[in-house]
């Protein structure tokens, strides 16, 4: 009974709670903000992911704020990631403050890693490791040695590495400790991890057991460069988090390997790519407007089969269009990485008192849709400041062409 009352309470305050009434009728009417310079955009999202960390008072970022709870825990998974965007940002912004605040999110990710050297799985801290968790604070530990020269950090990283390769199958999948205790192709990214830790020991072990991630998520291409077992679980099609997971860890680990295993990665991410590009670009009610927002999940033979759109993996598509335009110099890729991005500039509340919510970017579009319904998932917002700061670095490249 108490906790049936509670429910009913928690739900009454979400639905007279101001903010969160602006937003689900904004959301319902399609009601957009008027878009400000790239700057402003930023700047807030940044602002939003400080508050995140600041709200847990021990370093890591808080990893969701909800509308009817308000702050999770901090995430380790995603903590460890964002210390790669306030690494980049303060670089981009010439702010030494976020490196101060990158240091402190290694540090605590330190502290609670576990002595096997994995990673905690969930919110707040757990004591079960979670292999994908692993592979995204190696990034973030990696990115603060190349900073700071600081031997904690790479020692870390190559503990954690050290328990990535112990655990990974003989094929080179993870088929434990993972989400849902199922294999995920979208692994692929903890691949891309190991090959950062190469990097700085040259330890052919890493490097070894990256390829043989990287080889078995290639067995698993389809002629339509779908890549099976991307979802987050058996019985649903991906999302496209997911869909970005996968392709990203594919594309950044190409540039390690030989120039017929590059050609082959870049070939399936390249299709795929483009497959989601023209789905995308067909989707709007005029030839002359903007596409709708990009569907949010996709089946095996790339048909959009979502009703709501994945803010998250809008962010993480955009990221994947942007270099490859770098690499191929395909104009359309760029033109649709930078209509994607607009279209969540235009549903980033920047005015609200809510510091919950102002600069944040939500889980979905509307508000309600099936990814982190009804909350501010702090991933979403940092792959939106990364692509953000990507398509700046793009532009300037663009320009002086």
């Amino acid at each position: 009974m108490i906790k049936k009352i509670s429910k009913i309470l928690r739900f009454i305050f979400f639905y007279i709670y101001p903010s969160s009434i602006i937003i689900i009728i904004r959301d319902y009417f399609g009601l957009n903000y008027e878009m400000q310079p790239d700057k402003i955009h930023l700047d807030a999202a940044m602002n939003w992911l400080s508050k995140s960390q600041n709200v847990t008072g021990c370093g890591g970022s808080s990893g969701v704020y909800f509308l009817s709870s308000g702050w999770s825990p901090p995430y380790p998974e995603t903590t460890g990631y964002i210390i790669v965007t306030f690494l980049s940002y303060a670089k981009f912004a010439n702010d030494i403050d976020y490196v101060e605040r990158a240091k402190a999110m290694g540090d605590w990710e330190v502290q609670v890693q576990l002595p096997s050297g994995a990673v905690r799985g969930g919110l707040g801290i757990n004591d079960y490791p979670i292999v994908f968790n692993t592979g995204q604070v190696i990034l973030g530990w990696i990115a603060l040695y190349e900073k700071t020269k600081l031997d904690k950090y790479l020692n870390s990283a190559i503990n954690a590495a050290d328990w990535l390769v112990d655990v990974q199958d003989k094929d080179g999948n993870w088929s434990q400790y993972t989400y849902k205790n199922i294999p995920h192709t979208y692994n692929v990214r903890v691949a891309w991890s190991l090959l950062e830790v190469y990097k700085h020991t040259k330890n052919k072990v890493y490097k070894d057991a990256s390829k043989k991630n990287v080889l078995y998520t290639l067995s698993l291409v389809s002629n339509n460069s779908w890549f099976k077992g991307m979802n987050f679980t058996i019985d649903k099609p991906p999302n496209t988090h997911a869909i970005g997971y996968t392709l990203r860890g594919l594309l950044e680990s190409s540039f390690y390997f030989n120039i017929s295993l590059k050609q082959e990665i870049l070939k399936h991410v390249t299709f795929a790519s483009e497959k989601i590009l023209r789905k995308y670009e067909i989707n709007k009610k005029k030839p002359y407007m903007m596409p709708n927002f990009l569907s949010a999940i996709f089946d095996k033979k790339w048909n959009s089969v979502g009703n709501y759109s994945c803010l998250t993996g809008n962010a993480q598509i955009a990221i994947i269009w942007l270099k490859l335009y770098k690499i191929n110099n395909d104009a359309r890729f760029l033109n649709s990485a930078l209509k994607i991005i607009d279209q969540i500039k235009m549903i980033q509340n920047l005015k609200t008192s809510n510091d919950g919510i102002r600069g944040g970017v939500a889980g979905s579009y509307p508000i309600w849709g099936g990814y982190m319904p009804y909350a501010y998932p702090n991933w979403a917002t940092k792959f939106f400041s990364d692509a953000l700061m990507y398509q700046e670095e793009i532009m300037k490249d663009f320009e002086e062409k």
